[in-house]
């Protein structure tokens, strides 16, 4: 591991994140120029420090989600019900109390871990044998299984081209969200709940035959009605997928060109916190979105009712630097990509799970081994940065 190294991943992977929408995340990155707060006519209030984006999050009192602005206005539509991405308030609190405790890492690893190791062995087992590995679609088809495992699908008589169909359908979505605009058009909607028909299908199917290992089979245990077991898969499936396909790639690229794993100084390092490090960089949520409740003030701009917050987190945790393994996590950007307080995402647990198996299968398999990426390809005009395809080898020591 060299600085030199760890300069050149940063260089990279911020390469990757410019591509996704070049001329918005340079407006808003020279918006931010003029202060950690800034108002930008006909777009909203733009927050890009951690401290200041950290307490909007926290308070609920003042900001929110459902309010003219929120994320409830891009997604109310789709969801037609509650499923905690359009929801604040005592609504928001209740569903999420009756929530985390089905959504921790062991009723999560029980439910998915064995799939996740699995394909973690997988892309090991082939890099193993010195193959040129194409890590992109590893990671698709990894979050294939599992989304579709937790819908209700039977992935031992599924065939692969029917989980990625089924994945690329719940990706889609994010195409229509833009940071310029409020709301999705009417023909996007409809395109939209179109594509999810076959997930709420197999949601539906796995809800009626009570079909064990399976979320909606879980809720329903608990008490929720088919709608909202509908609403809040889907809801995760949105916020959840793209978090894991957009950055473990990212990640894998600045443990290689990082030198991380070849230095074999992986192995001594605590990997919850080089899982954080490397969400920091990458920041999977590059901005999230708040409306106003009632008159309040945000650093130095004063904010009302109809005003459309945006909280530029891939700015906020870039302040910190670039990829650093050793150095130790500022408090205030802990786990800030997936909010704060009662808006922590429900998903993190799993995005997480994902992450740490694939982490720890690759170093500890290849700790003190020479890796070389061999061809990539940046996805463009996405809102989640991405790889379209990395491909990495592992070469003779």
């Amino acid at each position: 591991m060299t600085n030199q190294g760890l300069r050149r991943a940063t260089k990279n992977d911020r390469w990757v994140s410019f591509l996704s929408r070049p001329l918005e995340l340079s407006f808003i990155r020279w918006m931010s120029t003029f202060g950690p707060v800034v108002r930008i006519p006909f777009i909203g209030i733009l927050v890009s420090d951690g401290n200041i984006l950290r307490s909007v999050l926290m308070d609920t009192q003042n900001f929110s989600k459902t309010a003219p602005g929120g994320t409830s206005d891009l997604w109310d539509p789709i969801l037609r019900g509650p499923g905690l991405l359009n929801m604040s308030g005592v609504d928001h609190l209740e569903l999420k109390r009756k929530l985390t405790p089905l959504f921790n890492g062991k009723v999560l690893d029980e439910m998915v871990g064995d799939t996740i190791r699995r394909s973690a062995r997988q892309l090991a087992d082939q890099l193993s044998s010195g193959e040129k590995v194409d890590v992109v679609s590893h990671i698709e088809l990894m979050a294939a299984r599992v989304v579709c495992t937790l819908s209700g699908y039977d992935i031992a008589e599924t065939e692969e081209r029917e989980l990625l169909l089924q994945l690329d359908r719940a990706r889609g979505l994010l195409r229509f969200v833009k940071l310029t605009r409020k709301q999705m058009l009417p023909h996007e909607v409809k395109t939209a709940i179109s594509e999810l028909e076959s997930i709420h299908l197999r949601i539906s199917e796995a809800y009626e035959r009570n079909q064990v290992a399976t979320i909606p089979y879980l809720l329903k245990q608990h008490g929720f009605s088919k709608d909202e077991v509908t609403s809040i898969i889907t809801a995760l499936i949105i916020a959840g997928t793209e978090t894991v396909i957009s950055h473990l790639p990212r990640f894998i690229q600045l443990l290689v060109t990082g030198r991380v794993i070849e230095s074999g100084e992986a192995k001594d390092l605590d990997l919850d916190e080089l899982v954080q490090e490397g969400l920091r960089v990458t920041v999977p949520t590059p901005v999230m979105l708040r409306g106003v409740v009632s008159p309040a003030t945000i650093g130095k701009v004063s904010v009302k009712p109809g005003d459309r917050i945006l909280l530029a987190t891939t700015l906020a945790c870039r302040r910190a630097g670039g990829f650093d393994p050793m150095r130790p996590m500022p408090k205030v950007l802990r786990n800030l990509w997936f909010g704060a307080g009662v808006h922590l995402c429900i998903g993190m647990p799993l995005a997480q799970l994902e992450i740490l198996e694939v982490t720890k299968e690759l170093i500890n398999r290849f700790s003190g081994k020479k890796f070389t990426i061999i061809e990539s390809k940046i996805r463009k005009g996405t809102l989640t940065a991405g790889y379209s395809k990395l491909v990495i080898q592992c070469r003779p020591s």
